[in-house]
């Protein structure tokens, strides 16, 4: 019956491994897609992370960082940089490879001191694409269309670095593998001294292993099972090296049973119950150990899970399928070697079980006091640069490492700080707040640069300041205080003229010439009236003839006054018309002038334009004067020749009496001309008089106004000065238009999204990005960032700073205080495991404290053997978690062997007991401890720095368990059984009343003797 059990369970496993192996999704893509650490959404950069994909329309992106080198051959040539340029411009978007953005060394001035070294030798692109599930891809793609004769091409990046670290994981996975097989291979053939035992081990484990890594891999495709870049590697060393410790217990017991002459199926059996039973008992523990880690809150911590599955189904297969080849093989399993009764016993062991027996104490002491050196040396700083855990053989390490020789350390992995808005952050206050902002982040301690919007070049823009625009406006206030003073000039000059022009002086003139203009008509019309008379008379000239010459006289007094009134007159009209010049010459000026001035000056050309409307007039009634005078100058010779006619005698005079009488009329008719052309004139004058007395008064209230505007332009300059000199002399502002401008554009893409409402700043850190100095620089600038934004325009805005740094701050706070948390809840669940098993309160503290003791130790070996053998100055930030995890889950192992072989001893005396088991289960241990080692040994030649300082970890902690495990052990029983007989003592006086016999022989066996 048994045997067709155990033959359907060969059966079965076999199903269930070709069903494994068909089921297997592609283990090395998975780990890639889903095996990164990722951190929870609360976390910092896992915030920026949500804001940068938000910013590109939901798309997530990842940026590549090409790296041109000249491989030490001095500056590049404008040639080469211009190959440089013409490659990134023909960049083409190929399949896989969806290029969102390039930023280029030669795009402006401020890429150009960004992404081009101080030595010239090397230049730098940002790549933008879509990002997807095939980095390897991206990154090949990159290289190929970049590639140029001549210069070395890297492209590097977080992602790209974290792709190599996958590859380089997966082949230190495929070594392990493979020296892990050979070493057991040749462990087993030596401890058996048999070709069949190693081969079913492995077949064992092998069966276990294959349907574990299915199981973990489906879970993690289907429902996402938290898996990692080390889930794979860890599964392949525990479970073969407990696998193979677990089968040598089992095939010790096996191969007694069969020395005690029971029969394969019977052994098989025996081996089953009780081998069985500690193999069940230690994989529980185990099992517990790696289970509770699903309680942890990081998820890569979480990953460590898919171990626990591994035992379970390990568990599974060695206490069935063992069964199989037990039953089937018997004795032949041990092939060539003869199956003999002999139990192998450790000197080791009891040597040191011994020691800690007879001296407790002491040997405690011996222990702390050796341990001492090692927790002293212990240190928390621990290195998160992923980029060491990748060999320099890779391109994406080479081009990082190239950024660190030839830029700063933080050009590598520069952080970038995402601000959101509420609305567009295009105005001038939301600008000048990512520029206050700017400013303040270029002080804070460890930063190199700070880029942003306004500031694109990492340094101000001396034009968006007030500084620089208050000189232009002061220096415009000098240039207008100048032309002030030009023009105060000019109407200085233009009352000048007008007072030397006399106005008043010619208005008095042209009064007298009015009023002898007045006499002029009286005398006309006298003279008219005469000759009215002395025509009248020259009918009569016979009989009047004497009457006629006593009017000469009279006429010849009219004809002087006349004369006279003429000559006066054209005096005047000559004087007049010089001064009709002089006037309109003036206000032609005058007006001229003022509007020159480009002052309001409305009234003052009101009043110009008035005057010169006056002179007009003026000068046409000058001419009408002059054009009187000219026919009054015309008719005084006829005026003349009539006289001296008539005075020749009274026929020629009667014969020119009508001639006379008409030119008496023309003379009257001139004078009244002359007469109304010079009382126009005269009113005109007056007014225009009153007009220029205005205008002197507003030329005087101009001046005064230059000279107020002029106080005014010298105040606000000493103002503005003052205000250019103070801190708001630092203020940025921009205007609308300019913010608008095409100018600003660039500036705007390369730091905002589309719809402006999601601005960048990008931080570059002097000292190396990763490292803690630089984790401790962020928190600083995190917590004063926050402060600084508290109370400006941007106080609603949502921030968050995201990068390798930001990264790894988040990754270290996470990971720091979940250690702590996770390693309290493994630690208490092995214990509870280890009370179920011991049945004992005191040996499960014992055993967790050595196991505690243990990992603090090696992981003090650990460290100097990495800074002194390596060359590693720091753990890897997970080292010690896998260290932890590992000598915690495998250790307890060791210790229920040892304990439940005490269990199981006959032996009354306790120290015998311990003592025998110590010595039985020593080679178990021993050989255990080796082979696990071995496996772990297995490890190093992956080149992944976490892997080989686990590996040294877990391998001196299992030699520092080997060596005290024995001996706290036992020193816990000599000093219970020390503590039992001090209560024995004190309580003896009180039985010995009632049994004297029993209490004596009881106290004087040797035995109980410390």
């Amino acid at each position: 019956m048994r045997k067709n059990k155990y033959w359907m369970a060969l059966v079965g496993w076999i199903v269930v491994v070709v069903v494994a192996i068909l089921a297997m999704p592609n283990v090395s893509q998975l780990v890639r897609n889903k095996g990164n650490i990722t951190l929870p959404n609360y976390t910092e950069s896992q915030k920026a992370a949500n804001l940068q994909k938000k910013a590109n329309g939901n798309k997530s992106v990842t940026t590549y960082t090409v790296v041109f080198d000249n491989k030490g051959a001095g500056k590049l040539s404008a040639n080469q940089s211009k190959e440089i340029d013409n490659k990134l411009n023909e960049l083409s978007n190929k399949k896989l490879l969806k290029v969102t953005s390039v930023m280029g060394p030669s795009d402006n001035a401020e890429t150009k001191k960004q992404l081009i070294a101080k030595d010239k030798s090397t230049q730098l692109a940002q790549v933008t694409v879509k990002k997807n599930n095939y980095v390897g891809q991206q990154v090949q793609s990159l290289q190929d269309q970049l590639k140029i004769s001549g210069i070395k091409t890297y492209v590097t990046g977080a992602d790209a670095l974290n792709d190599e670290f996958s590859t380089v994981t997966e082949k230190g996975i495929q070594k392990t593998e493979v020296i892990a097989i050979i070493f057991i291979f040749i462990v087993l053939i030596l401890v058996f001294r048999s070709p069949i035992v190693p081969l079913i081990s492995l077949l064992n484990v092998g069966v276990a292993f294959v349907t574990s890594l299915s199981i973990v891999m489906n879970l993690a495709e289907k429902i996402n099972f938290p898996i990692s870049n080390f889930t794979q590697v860890f599964l392949v060393v525990v479970l073969f090296g407990i696998g193979t410790d677990y089968n040598i217990l089992l095939y010790n017991y096996f191969k007694g049973a069969l020395a005690r002459g029971l029969s394969a199926n019977e052994a098989a059996h025996d081996a089953q119950k009780h081998g069985g039973r500690t193999i069940l008992y230690s994989g529980i523990s185990v099992l517990i150990g790696f289970s509770v880690l699903a309680l942890a809150k990081f998820s890569f911590y979480r990953s460590a899970v898919g171990v626990a599955i591994g035992v379970l189904v390990l568990l599974s297969v060695l206490l069935t399928l063992n069964m199989f080849f037990m039953q089937t093989l018997g004795e032949k399993m041990f092939w060539p070697s003869k199956v003999t009764a002999g139990r192998g016993k450790s000197r080791i062991w009891y040597g040191l079980s011994r020691a800690a027996l007879t001296y407790p104490v002491v040997i405690l002491g011996i222990i702390a006091i050796a341990a001492v050196p090692f927790l002293i040396n212990t240190s928390s700083t621990l290195n998160f640069n992923n980029a060491d855990e990748v060999p320099d053989t890779y391109q994406a390490k080479k081009g990082y490492e190239v950024i660190q020789d030839h830029f700063s350390k933080g050009m590598s992995a520069p952080a970038t700080v995402y601000i959101e808005g509420n609305s567009k952050m295009t105005t001038q206050a939301k600008l000048a707040a990512i520029d206050d902002l700017t400013n303040y982040l270029q002080k804070e301690p460890g930063v190199k640069t700070v880029t942003s919007a306004t500031q694109p070049g990492g340094n101000k823009i001396k034009s968006m300041y007030l500084k620089n625009q208050l000189v232009s406006i002061t220096n415009g206030l000098n240039t207008s205080t100048a032309g002030l003073e030009k023009i105060k000039s000019g109407l200085n000059s233009a009352s000048s003229q007008l007072q030397s022009a006399n106005i008043s002086g010619s208005t008095a003139q042209v009064q007298a010439l009015a009023d002898g203009t007045n006499e002029l008509q009286a005398g006309a019309q006298q003279l008219s009236s005469g000759i009215t008379e002395y025509t009248n008379g020259v009918s009569s000239v016979n009989s009047g003839l004497q009457s006629a010459n006593s009017q000469l006289p009279t006429l010849t007094s009219g004809v002087s006054t006349l004369t006279s009134s003429s000559a006066q007159l054209s005096s005047g009209m000559s004087q007049l018309q010089s001064q009709v010049n002089s006037i309109s010459s003036q206000a032609t000026q005058l007006m001229a002038l003022l509007q020159s001035s480009g002052q309001d000056t409305t009234a003052a050309q009101t009043q110009v334009a008035a005057l010169q409307s006056s002179i007009s007039q003026l000068s046409s009634g000058s001419a009408a004067i002059s054009s009187g005078m000219s026919q009054l100058n015309g008719q005084m010779p006829t005026l003349t020749s009539g006289m001296s006619t008539l005075a020749s005698g009274t026929n020629t005079l009667a014969a020119s009496s009508s001639t006379l009488t008409s030119g008496g009329q023309s003379v009257a008719s001139g004078a009244t001309t002359v007469n109304s052309g010079v009382q126009q004139m005269n009113t005109q004058l007056k007014q225009m008089s009153s007009q220029v007395t205005q205008l002197e008064s507003g030329l005087t209230s101009a001046n005064d106004g230059l000279d107020t505007i002029a106080r005014g332009n010298t105040t606000m300059k000493t103002y503005l000065d003052g205000l250019r000199k103070s801190y708001v002399g630092d203020t940025f502002y921009l205007p609308k238009d300019t913010i608008k401008s095409s100018a600003f554009k660039p500036a705007l893409d390369a730091y905002m999204n589309k719809d402006r409402k999601i601005a960048e700043l990008t931080i570059v850190f002097k000292g190396d990005p990763n490292s803690e100095t630089t984790s401790k620089q962020l928190k600083t600038i995190q917590s004063d960032m926050k402060a600084q934004l508290k109370h400006g325009a941007l106080k609603d805005a949502k921030v968050a700073v995201g990068g390798q740094t930001s990264q790894n701050n988040d990754l270290r706070t996470l990971a720091n205080g979940d250690f702590g948390r996770t390693a309290l809840i493994m630690t208490v669940g092995i214990g509870i495991a280890l009370i179920v098993v011991t049945e004992s309160i005191l040996q499960p503290l014992t055993i967790i404290g050595t196991l505690l003791l243990a990992y603090e130790v090696s992981l003090g070996i650990t460290r100097i053997f990495s800074k002194m053998v390596l060359g590693i100055n720091l753990l890897s930030w997970n080292t010690p978690f896998f260290t932890f995890i590992m000598l915690m889950a495998l250790g307890v192992d060791y210790s229920i062997f040892l304990m439940i072989r005490f269990k199981d001893e006959p032996m009354p005396d306790l120290k015998d007991r311990m003592l025998n088991a110590a010595t039985a289960i020593g080679p178990v241990v021993i050989s255990a401890a080796i082979i696990l080692s071995g496996t772990f040994a297995a490890l190093m030649p992956s080149g992944v720095t976490t892997l080989i300082q686990v590996a040294l970890g877990v391998i001196f902690g299992l030699i520092i368990l080997v060596i005290i495990l024995p001996m706290t052990l036992s020193a816990l029983i000599s000093l219970t059984m020390w503590h039992e007989k001090r209560m024995f003592q004190v309580k003896k006086p009180a039985k010995k009343a009632k049994d004297t016999t029993e209490d004596s022989d009881s106290a004087s066996d040797p035995k109980t003797e410390n």
